[in-house]
């Protein structure tokens, strides 16, 4: 690998976990939102309303990440939850702003496993529409 190679796959990972990072943070707040909302339409099942909800939320992130980063769409996942879960709450709030371990956990899981899933779903779809024609 030359020098020039080495130097544009560099750029390209900076450039992709910067944007992760920065998604992270629009991830976050849309967490946040949707976890108030699951609470005040479920007061007694918040956690669990939460993890519903917050499925249904990865697949709609997982489309936008699967559309937008078409060359580690599943790492991109992996570190927007992550990031967007811990450290951003970290960062912002302390050790306060984190949530439950559970959701946590759950959310961080269903990230890359909705946006695989979408994924192959687009795949499927085109490879039809192709044959199609």
């Amino acid at each position: 690998m030359s020098t020039s190679e080495s130097s544009s796959t560099q750029m390209r990972i900076i450039k992709h976990v910067l944007l992760w990072c920065i998604f992270s943070y629009f991830y976050h707040s849309g967490i946040n939102v949707l976890v108030a909302m699951a609470h005040d339409a479920q007061p007694d099942y918040g956690l669990l309303s939460s993890i519903a909800y917050g499925i249904g939320f990865n697949v709609l992130a997982g489309h936008l990440i699967s559309k937008y980063d078409k060359h580690w769409p599943l790492i991109a996942a992996a570190v927007i939850a992550t990031v967007g879960l811990i450290a951003v709450p970290l960062v912002m709030f302390g050790k306060e702003g984190l949530m439950n371990g559970i959701f946590i956990a759950s959310m961080i899981a269903t990230l890359p496993v909705s946006t695989f899933v979408i994924a192959k779903i687009k795949q499927r779809i085109s490879a039809n529409t192709e044959q199609t024609q």
